[in-house]
């Protein structure tokens, strides 16, 4: 059997929000289908800043590897390319186990999500029953949430979460995978609303320099095209719409102005000189 060639992520229109993986995954293989088909089942509500309605929306993700080349460097703030979380999984019940490898590991990705200013993150710690089977030395879910979040979540301790064998139909294990599901919805939409809005402010900043020498129609175009796009990512599509909108009115605009001879072809398109 040929080895699997792993496909590089192509950012378009269609993207979901990333979700990146960490930890074991050969868990998160076994609870991806799981994760894709149920994250959007129930809806949220979505509040916005600036006096906006709130609204009801379905978030889905993409879940990827966890890789460090994934997050964002400084001065990125596209959204389209943009991890808005990140979890760790792990189903260690090994007290000597978790000492000497996933401590290790946790400690290298949170050092990693510092660097990189990522503060979106939860730690799921799996309890498998099959995993228990014929181990020694092993300590009680509980014992093992609290040692995680004694050693990574300090006042954050909502950010490490325990599931009960998310794969069995027992109603303890449904019970959890649903409340593990409604943290992962509440944590995702609460980064994606803080990172847009950021987005906007700074889009506002950039519209705002549009009198000043050099300031490029053509780069604002595509940040707030992106804007548009990550409406419909999130199938808002009136939203989107008023993007293109402010965009048709602010090039009629400047083609007014021109035609008054308040500008030049050259301050509205630079790039186009160069």
């Amino acid at each position: 059997m040929e080895p699997h060639e792993e496909k590089p992520i192509i950012y378009t229109m269609e993207n979901k929000p990333i979700v990146t993986c960490a930890g074991d995954q050969n868990l998160f293989t076994a609870l991806y289908g799981s994760l894709t088909q149920q994250l959007p089942r129930e809806p949220m509500e979505w509040r916005r800043s600036y006096g906006r309605a709130p609204k009801m929306i379905y978030l889905e993700a993409n879940f990827v590897q966890f890789k460090e080349e994934l997050l964002p460097k400084e001065g990125n703030k596209a959204l389209l390319t943009f991890p808005f979380l990140h979890i760790y999984w792990t189903d260690c019940c090994d007290t000597e186990v978790y000492k000497a490898s996933v401590k290790e590991d946790m400690q290298r990705w949170q050092a990693a999500l510092r660097l990189h200013g990522s503060v979106d993150w939860l730690i799921a710690v799996v309890e498998s029953d099959n995993k228990k089977k014929n181990k020694t030395n092993i300590l009680p879910r509980t014992s093992i949430v609290d040692k995680i979040r004694n050693d990574f979540c300090n006042k954050q301790s909502d950010r490490c979460v325990s599931l009960c064998d998310p794969l069995k139909e027992s109603s303890r294990s449904q019970e959890s995978w649903s409340s593990f599901l409604m943290k992962l919805r509440t944590l995702l939409l609460m980064s994606f609303t803080r990172n847009l809005g950021r987005f906007e402010d700074d889009m506002r900043t950039l519209r705002e320099k549009r009198t000043e020498p050099g300031w490029s129609f053509c780069d604002y175009f595509m940040v707030q095209e992106e804007l548009a796009f990550v409406f419909e990512m999130l199938q808002q599509f009136e939203e989107a719409l008023v993007q293109y909108d402010e965009l048709d009115a602010l090039f009629t605009q400047y083609v007014l102005n021109f035609g008054a001879g308040a500008g030049t072809s050259q301050h509205f398109f630079p790039n186009f000189y160069t």
